[in-house]
């Protein structure tokens, strides 16, 4: 999402004009080359200002200029870009889907009559509003519209915290941001005490650059109490008075929270010789702020693509989908994960297209000036994507990686649709600072990588439109995965790994036989079994580590039985302490050590009735079972150890079992893929 100039311009040819037309590579053919010579860096970039200054202007409580899931503003962006797509001779549908739209009216914020900046954090509660046609109000003034309250300043904002400054009662509490759980329980936490409203401050990349900076981020269903963002520069000088005196706080602000519409806007181009494979490249077009890197530069990008390969002399042998997607930033009705509504619904409502995925790139920040640029592709595709950037002369430039996030669309495509993915990802410590925030938008010098990132784009389209045998090869998949057993198989050491692996072997072994198969009157019928082996396979074999990043199905449930193991050793050291900092390895050995055990319980079973995207194949953890929270908050008292240990032993014995599920699972699944590939190329028969 997200390099030095010098780099790319001795790599690519005319970086004074925008343009991408460079030096051309040994590997890459005739046509390739026609196709990387029609991008235009300068006109992408053009492309961003554009869509992030000039088609929306409006003031909105969580952000001016934002694009809402289910808001007018979006309606109006997917119009737009519908528009352009048309502009270019493409067939273009607008598919809706049903999001919880919210409408914000700006935040109003004062603090002893001075005024602050401050916007509402998505998806929180409000001093006053409607939902679902019900009014409410929660102020104490005006009324109920206004909140008049003292402000206290609450540290971090967690359950220790609250037992130093004693009674929040009916005042607001300044709260530091968390910086890596989610979602945020602080805002249970502080209901749980009493407070009438919270006032979030910071964020995990705030520098000095950033001191004002107001960081906007969906925080579902933690709508208890009125909440505002504020920045860190406001919250050091509300501190500081403070230390003078009291301080009085009056909040203002205004929710309308329904159903509503969102959009899809999907513009095709039909393949010559294989109409119904499939290439798709997507970028989100909702966004906070003006989001001119997250997520208008995608959106940009996309165009580029649909105009370069609608202009282009040849037309592709697969058919194209270019895709704006609508409510990546939030739109689900869901307790746990409300991001990610639009790849979800395209998910669902197009399986044909994902059964049938040579490839999808999903862009997500795009040409951002980098020092480190990441390929995130799906394990069977790492030799294709490698091979690739080795004809672009960008093999020291870009690495591969096989995983994906589970904050982005690619998520979506990649690990709940099953298709081949792709998403270049930025790491870079510019970036982040401005991610979310009042700052993310346009600056030429932002976005210096443009020209090296569309000609990865526009070259990984094409070859995947248009190879006759597609690079899918499953028996690197079945490497990643059995190698990410091994790891886990050291972390928890009385399990059975070995049918995993001996199944993953036979994935494996099938694999190879098909991928060996060179007769070309069977190319499409192999074509066809890859990628709908991979469909049925990739959902099952990954989940969500805990920290938003792809891993193997057993990795969360690993981790904690290690975890636990490091507790019960210090525990029989009779060091609590140690045994304390081992439970902060997982996310819930973190939550029940700074949450009151009501809050705790309440934030488990928002964990537990998760029914989003991360359900459809069950990828997420499970939180352990009570006895764990029982042991885990006996730590602070003056329980006896074994009581300590019996409730850290059934939490690892359900880790366990869970993790001897996912192996099993995945035994079962690669069997039932190694039976297809056996069945197709004759080794079935001799087994």
């Amino acid at each position: 999402m997200r390099g030095k100039g010098w780099f790319i311009c001795a790599a690519l040819a005319a970086c004074s004009t925008g343009s991408t037309r460079a030096a051309v590579q040994a590997g890459i053919a005739p046509q390739e080359r026609q196709l990387l010579q029609l991008l235009d860096a300068a006109r992408v970039r053009a492309d961003i200002q554009h869509l992030s200054e000039d088609i929306i202007k409006s003031a909105n409580g969580v952000g001016d200029d934002s694009i809402v899931s289910g808001s007018g503003e979006e309606a109006a962006m997917a119009r737009h870009l519908a528009d352009r797509f048309r502009e270019l001779g493409l067939t273009v549908r607008v598919e809706e889907y049903p999001v919880r739209a919210y409408r914000y009216d700006p935040v109003t914020l004062r603090a002893d009559g001075q005024a602050i900046p401050a916007i509402s954090l998505h998806a929180t509660g409000t001093t006053w509003g409607r939902r679902d046609g019900v009014d409410f109000a929660r102020g104490n003034a005006e009324g109920g519209r206004l909140l008049r309250a003292a402000l206290v300043d609450a540290g971090e904002g967690y359950a220790p915290d609250y037992a130093r400054i004693g009674e929040v009662r009916g005042k607001v509490v300044l709260v530091h941001r968390e910086k890596r759980d989610w979602p945020p329980a602080q805002i249970t936490e502080a209901a749980h005490h009493g407070a009438a409203g919270i006032l979030f401050y910071d964020h995990y990349a705030a520098g000095p650059d950033q001191a004002d900076a107001l960081r906007q981020d969906s925080l579902w269903a933690h709508e208890q109490l009125p909440t505002a963002a504020i920045s860190l520069r406001s919250a050091k000088a509300l501190q500081q008075r403070l230390a003078a005196g009291p301080l009085q706080i009056e909040l203002n602000n205004h929710v309308v929270v329904g159903d509503g519409t969102s959009r899809n806007v999907i513009a095709t181009l039909r393949g010559t010789q294989r109409p119904d494979e499939w290439v798709m490249v997507s970028g989100h077009f909702d966004r906070w702020f003006r989001g001119a890197a997250d997520d208008t530069s995608g959106a940009a990008a996309v165009l580029e693509m649909a105009r370069v390969f609608s202009a282009a002399p040849f037309k592709p042998r697969r058919s194209m989908l270019f895709v704006a997607a609508g409510s990546e930033e939030a739109g689900l009705e869901d307790p746990e994960r409300d991001w990610l509504a639009g790849s979800y619904a395209f998910v669902l409502r197009h399986p044909e297209v994902m059964r049938n995925a040579a490839l999808i790139f999903n862009i997500d920040g795009f040409g951002w000036t980098s020092k480190q640029t990441v390929l995130a592709t799906s394990a069977d595709l790492l030799d294709y994507h490698r091979s690739l950037l080795a004809d672009l002369g960008l093999a020291g430039r870009v690495s591969v990686r096989p995983t994906v996030g589970s904050t982005t669309d690619a998520w979506n495509f990649g690990l709940v649709g099953g298709a081949g993915l792709a998403s270049l990802i930025t790491i870079d410590d510019s970036y982040f600072p401005i991610y979310h925030t009042q700052l993310d938008v346009y600056r030429p010098e932002r976005f210096q990588d443009m020209d090296m990132n569309l000609r990865v784009l526009a070259l990984d389209l094409m070859r995947a439109a248009n190879l006759e045998r597609l690079p899918v090869v499953l028996s690197s998949l079945a490497g990643q995965v059995d190698g990410l057993l091994t790891r886990d198989a050291a972390k928890a050491k009385d399990a059975d790994f070995a049918d995993a692996r001996a199944a993953l072997k036979e994935l494996r072994a099938a694999a190879l036989a098909v991928e060996a198969m060179r007769d070309g009157e069977v190319t499409d019928a192999i074509n066809h079994l890859l990628i709908s082996v991979r469909h049925t396979l990739l959902p099952w074999m990954y989940m969500d580590n805990g920290d938003y990043e792809q891993d193997v199905r057993t990795a969360p449930y690993a981790v904690r039985i290690e975890a636990l193991d490091r507790a019960l050793s210090a525990l029989r050291g009779q060091d609590r302490a140690a045994t304390a900092q081992a439970l902060t390895g997982f996310y819930e050995g973190r939550q029940c050590q700074r949450l009151s055990a009501p809050v705790y319980a309440a934030e488990r079973n928002f964990w537990a009735s998760e029914n989003g995207w991360a359900s459809r194949f069950a990828q997420r953890a499970a939180p352990p079972p009570p006895a764990f929270e029982a042991a885990c908050r006996s730590l602070g008292t003056a329980s006896d150890e074994a009581a300590v240990a019996a409730g850290l032993g059934v939490a690892r014995a359900d880790a366990l079992a869970t993790l001897t599920q996912s192996l099993a699972l995945i035994a079962t699944k690669a069997r039932a893929a190694a039976y297809a590939l056996d069945e197709f190329s004759g080794r079935s028969n001799a087994r």
